[in-house]
């Protein structure tokens, strides 16, 4: 099987405002439930067990760890994706003037959010890549199998 490629790096194209405001819940360590459209067996999922943000960064660097260590087996599949962007000045800039320019694209996770799942390779090697991957994520993770 062939391991899909998944591409971080374009932004939005339609969305309501250009810059978001933060909102109050937006590290918030409330409990979301993941979601799965997979009914197949031998599959593993890579969940969150603590909040923050994933970057365009980190997943990039998740996504090529998991594609060097399966070797174009299986199949992956990402549930997140950056839609949240975050702003930043300039240096040297003064207080004031209006909001900064859009500086990353970022994904608030919560508990519990499912983020890659493989399916169609051996539960081992899918469980391995998904442990180096989990060390590329600020996040705490947890691997789990569906037999």
């Amino acid at each position: 099987m062939l391991l899909l490629f998944i591409n971080f790096f374009n932004p939005p194209s339609k969305l309501k405002f250009k810059k978001f405001q933060k909102s109050l819940t937006f590290n918030c360590s409330t409990i979301s439930s993941g979601f799965t459209n997979s009914s197949s067996n031998n599959t593993v999922f890579l969940k969150a067990v603590s909040s923050g943000r994933l970057t365009l960064n980190h997943l990039e660097a998740a996504r090529k760890v998991i594609r060097r260590k399966m070797k174009k087996q299986g199949f992956l599949h990402a549930y997140v994706y950056p839609y949240v962007c975050t702003t930043k000045k300039p240096l040297a800039v003064r207080m004031g003037k209006g909001k900064g320019a859009i500086a990353d694209w970022v994904f608030p996770i919560r508990p519990g959010r499912l983020i890659f799942e493989i399916n169609y390779c051996s539960l081992n090697l899918g469980a391995e890549a998904l442990i180096m991957a989990a060390k590329k994520l600020p996040v705490k993770c947890k691997v789990f199998v569906f037999k």
